[in-house]
């Protein structure tokens, strides 16, 4: 589960000409997160095995995704009611509270898994674990192993686009700079 804060800030910067221009961004904070694992077993047509899930790298399900709009606030001082805004006077960053969004994923029950490991018997039972070799992953998945190496196909292409167009703009202003067509 994870409890994230999104909030806006307004920020004072200074554009090329020395003005001081207000801009607003907009970001996000982790408040809580937790992770509650506990030994299970899965079973397949031949028998079932222990998988002790602690180290593991989870590919889990969505249970409950939540935004709750919270209140928008900037810098303000807060006397009997009355609520002056001191950014206008400090004018430093201000950060209003936009909402909290509260998400929880599972790997629910009766469902098929992909389970990456070490197998080991060191507990007299057979037991899906991390390994002790450094390096080694740990996954558990309720994706498929195809699902998983498709996924990672999908981002290897898209990373491979976006490398060869910064290679290709870099290689062009280079040239550009090189025969003085534009400057740095």
């Amino acid at each position: 589960m994870s409890v994230t804060r999104e909030y806006e800030e307004t920020y004072w910067d200074t554009d090329s000409n020395g003005n001081k221009i207000q801009q607003t961004r907009r970001g996000s904070d982790t408040v809580a997160h937790n992770t509650r694992s506990t030994p299970f077993y899965i079973q397949d047509a031949t028998d079932r095995i222990k998988v002790n899930p602690d180290g593991a790298s989870f590919v889990t399900e969505k249970a409950y995704s939540r935004f709750e709009p919270g209140e928008v606030r900037g810098t303000s001082l807060h006397i009997a009611g009355l609520a002056i805004n001191l950014g206008s006077i400090t004018q430093t960053a201000q950060r209003r509270t936009i909402g909290y969004r509260y998400e929880e994923e599972i790997i629910p029950l009766n469902r098929d898994l992909y389970v990456l490991g070490e197998a080991a018997d060191s507990s007299g039972e057979i037991c899906m674990q991390k390994s002790s070799k450094k390096g080694d992953k740990f996954i558990i998945s309720v994706k498929s192993e195809e699902e998983l190496i498709r996924s990672a196909k999908g981002s290897m292409t898209v990373l491979l686009i976006l490398s060869l167009i910064a290679g290709i703009g870099g290689i062009t202003l280079f040239f550009l700079s090189l025969f003085n067509i534009i400057k740095f």
